[in-house]
């Protein structure tokens, strides 16, 4: 087994050696964080069309989420797996003909190559061809908007602190991001100050309809007593991604349809928690 280490400061590249050897089984430790993960993608994809006779493995840092970014990288003869340990220094062949690091190297000083250019042409030793990002389809929107507050008859219709709280927690537990949505307007009630739990917010924000719509829009989905932004979910969100907290007043007061997620904030049992387990099923 040939091991490789910093090609790119010798005047071999990595594809000298792939003409010489003509491995079958090619291991590239490639230990960096996600900008450069995500930069290289296309770099990879090039150097497998280039080898199409050799099996590449892409070997990252283990613990930093790459998987993922699985679906991206993967591509015909290119392997992804992950390792707590990218040095393979140890007297063996770990199963690969050659294990050559991918440093990806910075390229300061010149404006005319990008850094996957770079890496090319001084570390790869192929030809130099435009590099792209690829498009993510490991995205999953978890922004979770909470509205626990109304701006009149805020007794019969705002969750206390504790239940609050239980909810919030509940948000953050299940790995969506809750963010409190009150925006400080002209009828603001100075009642509804912000619990100190909600590290996320827009109080400090221009209160703008269009912005708590387009926020409204763009969320995962609204947890909410029955204000301003309930109705505006209900005239611009699907109903499967509302949540009612429900006190005094009944959804059924204001629409018969569609039925939506609620439960009673004075006896609250955890809904959120099921409902967030939905939340995490749709596209």
């Amino acid at each position: 087994m040939l091991r490789l280490k910093r090609i790119w400061e010798g005047h071999k590249k990595l594809s000298h050696y792939l003409d010489e050897m003509k491995p079958k089984k090619v291991g590239l430790p490639f230990g960096h964080g996600m900008g450069d993960t995500i930069a290289s993608i296309s770099v990879f994809h090039q150097l497998i069309q280039a080898y199409p006779d050799i099996r590449f493995t892409l070997i990252l840092q283990k613990g930093l989420g790459f998987e993922e970014l699985i679906a991206d990288i993967e591509k015909d003869n290119l392997k992804v797996e992950y390792s707590s340990d990218l040095s393979y220094d140890k007297d063996e062949d770990y199963g690969y003909d050659i294990i050559a690091d991918i440093d990806f190297p910075m390229n300061e000083g010149q404006q005319e190559l990008t850094k996957g250019q770079w890496c090319m042409k001084h570390e790869i030793g192929l030809e130099i061809k435009e590099t792209v990002y690829p498009k993510l389809t490991c995205g999953k929107n978890r922004l979770i908007l909470f509205q626990p507050f109304i701006t009149c008859l805020p007794g019969a219709c705002n969750v206390d602190y504790d239940t609050a709280k239980v909810i919030w927690n509940e948000i953050l537990e299940n790995d969506f991001i809750p963010m409190e949505s009150s925006m400080l307007h002209v009828f603001h009630n100075p009642e509804n100050k912000k619990f100190d739990f909600m590290d996320r917010h827009v109080r400090n924000i221009k209160p703008r309809i269009s912005t708590l719509v387009g926020l409204i829009e763009s969320c995962a989905g609204i947890i909410t007593v029955v204000t301003g932004p309930l109705h505006a979910a209900l005239a611009v969100k699907d109903p499967e991604r509302i949540f009612f907290l429900e006190k005094d007043f009944k959804l059924e007061s204001f629409i018969k349809q569609p039925k939506i997620a609620r439960a009673d904030v004075r006896n609250y049992k955890g809904e959120v928690k099921q409902w967030l387990k939905k939340i995490e099923t749709l596209d």
